[in-house]
């Protein structure tokens, strides 16, 4: 952990200096920001065991069975802090928070209601990256690699909903903040100039959450039925994709 932060650490002031060897409007390259829409595959075996659980426990009653975890969605959006094209490539400097969610129910008939049982998982994600790429042409860039050290934070919130009667929610969260890491690769779109471009890219985020708990302490267990804690409710991240629309301008 502290190796990647000296390393872009450094990378930062090497550009930096490079950077300002020059002198004029935009010598220190762009600063600006990005909003954008992104998906995120993670491994949940004890929520879908929950979930699996909840399926066979109420099969005679169920309307519509619970779906299982895996994939989220959510937006993004961050700072550039320092973009410096220097010997055919480019060097980039970023923070960023996004914030994913999945959320499943299922009906079970109670004659003569009908209760909606609704399970939630949501992932936020704070991160500080670096981003290394290539021009191939005047529109186009490859980001050839981007790193990020990622903090990361889980919720996830069971809620049950009766006609008439106030909706019951439990939210477990994270007993404490994830630190990961991210790598991606990603093409670039320059829509107007440098200053406003279009940005895809795909690749791997690392993280994992253990126990999560409210704020009474109750510990999520592993089913609704028993008194076992959950032994890892997110057991790693997974493949993710973004898509975001860039906005720049130089120093």
């Amino acid at each position: 952990m502290k190796k990647i932060i000296y390393i872009l650490s450094f990378l930062f002031l090497a550009t930096f200096k490079i950077a300002a060897q020059d002198l004029g409007f935009g010598c220190l390259g762009l600063v600006g920001g990005f909003a954008g829409y992104g998906m995120q595959t993670y491994q949940t075996q004890g929520i879908n065991e929950r979930v699996d659980f909840l399926n066979a426990f109420h099969k005679d009653s169920l309307n519509s069975p619970l779906k299982n975890f895996g994939q989220a969605a959510g937006y993004r959006f961050g700072i550039n802090f320092f973009d410096q094209k220097f010997s055919g490539f480019n060097l980039s400097f970023k923070g960023f928070y996004q914030k994913f969610s999945e959320k499943n129910k299922a009906i079970i008939k109670s004659p003569p209601i009908e209760i909606a049982k609704t399970f939630e998982v949501k992932i936020t994600m704070f991160g500080l990256g670096v981003d290394f790429g290539t021009h191939i042409t005047e529109m186009l860039n490859w980001k050839i690699i981007k790193a990020a050290v990622i903090f990361s934070n889980a919720d996830f919130i069971e809620s049950e909903d009766r006609p008439g009667i106030l909706t019951v929610q439990d939210d477990y969260k994270s007993a404490k903040t994830n630190i990961g890491y991210s790598i991606s690769t990603g093409f670039v779109v320059y829509l107007i100039g440098n200053y406003i471009s279009l940005e895809g890219s795909a690749g791997y985020n690392l993280f994992r959450f253990e126990e999560l708990k409210k704020a009474d302490g109750t510990v999520l267990t592993v089913n609704e039925q028993s008194d076992q804690p959950m032994p890892a409710a997110i057991n790693n991240g997974g493949l993710a994709g973004t898509i975001q629309l860039n906005f720049n301008f130089p120093l």
